[in-house]
C-alpha cells in the first residue's frame, strides 16, 4: 500500500509539473503576441511567426489552454470540458475569418493582435471569391452563433405555449371561493360546478388485478359555514341502496355524461376549408355577373342583403368557400375573336419604334479622342495613326494602323493607361480586328443608346433569317444587326451579373423564338429556381409545363427530356435519319416540335439539387442537339463549380455580359474582356469556331411588353395540354 501510494505521488508531482511548464509557455507566447520586450529576441520572433501564421485570434485557444491547466493545478472541475474545446476552436475560426474579412475590405489596425494571419487572409480570400461578401458575413455571424451554442447559450431554444386543458363543466355557474376569517380551519366553500378532467391514462376493462386498498381514500372533513348558501344539486351519480366502490362511481359518471346529464362544450370539427380573417365590420357580399350575361354588366354588383348564417356541413360533403362569393370563370376566347387575331404576331405589340438620332457633336468628339489616344501611345514608344473611326450605339471603335517593326503584344497591356488618360470607365483593345491589319480600341460612349426589340425583328436580317429558332444577338460597333441560329449552335450558356442585361437577353431569345414558330413546332420548358423571371410566361401556349421553380421538379423535367432525347434517337435510327427536321420531312402526320430547356440561374439549380443535375445536363449537352432538344444555361457568376469543365466542353456556344471576377471572365470566355464591358446589353458574344468573341449590343425589352407578348399569344392560339412535372 505505501507503494502504491508513493507511486501515485510521483504521477502527481510529473502531471503538476507539467501543467506548470504549460502555464508558463502560454504566459510566454501571450507575451511575444504583444511584442513584449520581457520575451526577448526569441519571443519576437515566436510573436511574428504566430501573428504572420495563425493571426492575433490564437491568444484565444492560447487563453483556454491556461484557463484549463489553472483550473487542473487547482483541481477545480471544469464543466463540459470537451463543448468548451469545440467552442473555443470556433471562437478562433470565427475572430480568424472576420479580422480576414475586415482586411479584404480595406480595414486595417495598427494593434498587433488585430492580424488576421495568412490563415485567416486565405479563409477570407476563398469565400468572398466563391461565394460573395453577403454569403461570407452570413457565414461570420453562424460561426459566432456556433461558438456561442458550444459554450452553452440557450440563444437557439424556443418555449411553446403550454395548451389549455379540455373541462366539462355544469350549466351551474362558479362561484368565488371564500374564507371565513375568524377561524382558522378551513370552512366549506361553496360548491363549484363538477370539473371533471379526462385522464390519459388507459383505463383497463377489468379491474380484478388493482388491490381494493388503492381505492379506500377518505376526504378531508371541513367546518360548515352558516353564511354560505346551499349547493346546487347535482346529478345523482348512485342510487341510494346500494354500497359500491369508486370503480363503479366512475362508470356511473361516464354513463351520465353519455347520456345527457353533463353537456360539454361543443367542439367544431376540423375542417379542411381555408380560414378566414375576422373583419371587425363585416363587408357586403360581392356578386360577379355570370359568363352569359350581356356585357353591359361588366361592375360587380353589391347586394345589400344580410349574409346568411351557414348552417355546418357533414363530413361527407366537400369543404366549399362562402355562398356569398362567386368566383368567375376564366375567361375563353370565342372562336371568332381568335380567326380575327394573327401569326406571327404584329410588331407593334412589342411597342413604339425607336426613331434614329443624329449624331452631331460626336465627330468633333472622337476625333479628340483619337488625337489623345495616338499622343499616349507615343508615350509608351508605339508609333500608329488612326486609319477608321467606327460609332456604334454603345462605344466608338478606333481602328489604329501600327508602324512597321511594333509588336502587337506591345499594346495590349496598355488598356488601364488608355482608360485614365481618356478618362472613362474602361477600354478593351481587340488585337488585331479579325480579317484586317487594324487593332482595334473600344471606347464607351457617354450618350449611349439602347437597341429596341421591335428594331431589331423589323430589321431585313431577322425576316430574312432562314434560321428555326433566330436568336437576335443586337448589334454590332458598325450598326448591323445579327441575326443566329439556336439549333446551328445548339446550346447557350450566358453569364452577367445583376443589371448587365443577361436576363433581358433571355427574354429576347424566348419571345423571338415564340413569334417565329407555332406551339405544334416549338415547345419550352422554362426552369427559374428565383421564382422571379420567368412567372410572366405562365399561360404561353408554347410551354411544356408551368415554370418550374422546384429543385426537385426541375431534376424531374430534366429526366423526362433525357427519356424524349432517347425515344427519339431510337426512332431517327429506324427511320435512317440524322436529325429532327429529316425525320418530320418523311412525316406526314406526327411532327415532333422542337424542345427549348431555359434555365434561369443554374447556379442555385445545382447547389439546390445536386451534383446529380450535372451528369443529366452533361448527357443533354452530349446528343440532344440532333434530336431537337436544345439548352440555355444563364448563370449571375460562372464560377468553375457551376460551369464545369465538362458542361463547357460539350456547349462552345457563349453569351458574356458584365462580370466582376477574372477567374468567371475567363471561365465563360476565354479572356478578361468581360470585366471591360459597360453593362446595359453590352454583350460579348462567342460562336462555335470563332477565335476571339465579337462585341454586340443586345436589345432591350421591358417586362410590360413580355406581358403584352404572353397574353396576345394566349388570345391567339389554341394552348395545348400542358404536362406536369
Amino acid at each position: 500500500m505505501s507503494r502504491r501510494r508513493g507511486d501515485d505521488d510521483n504521477k502527481g508531482s510529473w502531471s503538476e509539473m507539467l501543467i506548470f511548464a504549460l502555464i508558463v509557455a502560454c504566459i510566454y507566447c501571450i507575451m511575444a503576441l504583444f511584442d513584449s520586450s520581457l520575451a526577448g529576441e526569441g519571443g519576437r520572433k515566436l510573436g511574428e511567426y504566430l501573428r504572420g501564421s495563425w493571426g492575433g485570434a490564437v491568444i484565444v485557444p492560447l487563453l483556454f489552454v491556461l484557463y484549463v491547466c489553472i483550473a487542473k493545478l487547482l483541481k477545480f472541475r471544469i464543466p463540459k470540458l470537451r463543448r468548451q474545446f469545440f467552442g473555443t476552436i470556433m471562437l478562433y475560426l470565427s475572430f480568424t475569418f472576420l479580422l480576414g474579412l475586415l482586411k479584404e475590405t480595406g480595414w486595417s489596425s495598427e494593434a498587433l493582435i488585430l492580424t488576421p494571419g495568412g490563415f485567416g487572409s486565405g479563409l477570407a480570400k476563398f469565400f468572398v471569391l466563391n461565394a460573395g461578401t453577403f454569403i461570407t458575413l452570413i457565414l461570420v455571424a453562424g460561426s459566432f452563433l456556433l461558438s456561442a451554442v458550444f459554450f452553452g447559450s440557450k440563444i437557439l431554444k424556443f418555449r411553446l405555449p403550454k395548451l389549455p386543458k379540455l373541462k366539462f363543466n355544469t350549466d351551474s355557474k362558479p362561484r368565488k371561493r371564500e374564507r371565513d376569517k375568524n377561524s382558522d380551519a378551513p370552512t366549506a366553500r361553496s360548491i363549484p360546478e363538477p370539473i371533471l378532467t379526462p385522464s390519459k391514462r388507459d383505463y383497463p376493462d377489468d379491474f380484478t388485478d388493482i388491490p381494493p386498498a388503492a381505492f379506500d381514500f377518505q376526504l378531508p372533513k371541513l367546518k360548515p359555514d352558516p353564511n354560505t348558501p346551499p349547493p346546487p344539486e347535482l346529478p345523482d351519480l348512485l342510487p341510494d341502496n346500494v354500497m359500491t366502490n369508486a370503480v363503479e362511481v366512475i362508470d356511473n359518471a361516464l354513463a351520465i355524461i353519455d347520456s345527457g346529464g353533463m353537456k360539454a362544450p361543443e367542439q367544431r370539427a376540423p375542417s379542411s376549408a381555408p380560414r378566414m380573417k375576422k373583419l371587425r365590420r363585416p363587408l357586403p357580399p360581392v356578386t360577379f355577373p355570370d359568363s352569359s350575361e350581356n356585357d353591359d354588366s361588366e361592375k360587380p354588383q353589391v347586394s345589400t342583403a344580410k349574409p346568411q348564417t351557414s348552417k355546418p356541413s357533414s363530413p361527407e360533403e366537400k369543404p366549399s368557400l362562402p355562398e356569398e362569393i362567386v368566383i368567375p370563370p376564366m375567361p375563353v376566347i370565342p372562336a371568332k375573336s381568335r380567326e380575327d387575331l394573327s401569326f406571327p404576331p404584329p410588331p407593334e405589340i412589342f411597342g413604339p419604334r425607336q426613331k434614329p438620332e443624329p449624331d452631331r457633336d460626336i465627330l468633333k468628339h472622337s476625333e479628340k479622342q483619337a488625337k489623345t489616344i495616338t499622343s499616349t501611345l507615343k508615350n509608351f514608344g508605339i508609333n500608329a495613326s488612326v486609319a477608321h473611326i467606327v460609332t456604334g450605339p454603345a462605344f466608338i471603335q478606333y481602328q489604329l494602323e501600327l508602324a512597321p517593326g511594333t509588336k502587337v503584344n506591345k499594346i495590349s497591356g496598355l488598356a488601364e493607361d488608355l482608360a485614365m488618360s481618356l478618362a472613362v470607365m474602361s477600354v478593351r483593345i481587340e488585337a488585331p480586328i479579325l480579317g484586317t491589319r487594324y487593332v482595334g480600341i473600344e471606347v464607351p460612349r457617354s450618350d449611349r443608346k439602347t437597341i429596341s426589340f421591335r428594331n431589331v425583328i423589323e430589321g431585313e436580317e431577322f425576316r430574312n433569317s432562314t434560321a428555326r429558332l433566330p436568336i437576335p444577338l443586337g448589334v454590332q460597333v458598325d450598326g448591323k444587326v445579327s441575326v443566329v441560329g439556336l439549333e446551328d449552335m445548339p446550346h447557350i450558356l450566358i453569364a452577367g451579373n445583376t443589371n448587365s442585361g443577361r436576363s433581358m437577353f433571355v427574354n429576347s431569345c424566348i419571345m423571338s423564338m415564340c413569334s417565329r414558330r407555332r406551339p405544334e413546332e416549338l415547345r419550352l420548358i422554362l426552369i427559374d429556381p428565383r421564382h422571379v423571371e420567368f412567372a410572366v410566361y405562365d399561360g404561353l401556349p408554347h410551354l411544356m409545363a408551368s415554370p418550374v421553380y422546384d429543385p426537385d421538379s426541375a431534376m424531374k423535367a430534366l429526366t423526362w427530356a433525357y427519356d424524349e432525347m432517347e425515344k427519339r434517337t431510337a426512332a431517327f435510327a429506324s427511320s435512317r435519319v440524322r436529325n429532327l427536321a429529316s425525320f418530320n420531312r418523311k412525316q406526314r402526320d406526327s411532327k415532333l416540335p422542337e424542345i427549348v430547356v431555359v434555365i434561369n440561374e443554374l447556379a442555385d439549380l445545382v447547389y439546390g439539387a445536386g451534383p446529380e443535375i450535372e451528369g443529366v445536363i452533361m448527357r443533354l449537352a452530349q446528343k440532344s442537339g440532333a434530336s431537337g432538344i436544345y439548352m440555355m444555361l444563364a448563370a449571375q457568376r460562372p464560377s468553375p463549380d457551376v460551369f464545369t469543365t465538362m458542361i463547357k466542353s460539350n456547349i462552345p456556344a457563349r453569351a458574356a455580359f458584365t462580370l466582376s471576377s477574372e477567374v468567371d471572365s475567363k471561365n465563360i470566355i476565354g479572356s478578361n474582356d468581360a470585366m471591360r464591358l459597360t453593362g446595359k446589353g453590352d454583350m460579348l458574344f462567342r460562336n462555335t469556331g470563332s477565335h476571339q468573341p465579337v462585341r454586340y449590343q443586345a436589345p432591350y425589352v421591358n417586362e410590360e411588353r413580355i406581358s403584352d407578348f404572353t397574353e396576345y399569344m394566349f388570345s391567339s392560339l389554341e394552348p395545348p395540354e400542358m404536362m406536369k412535372f
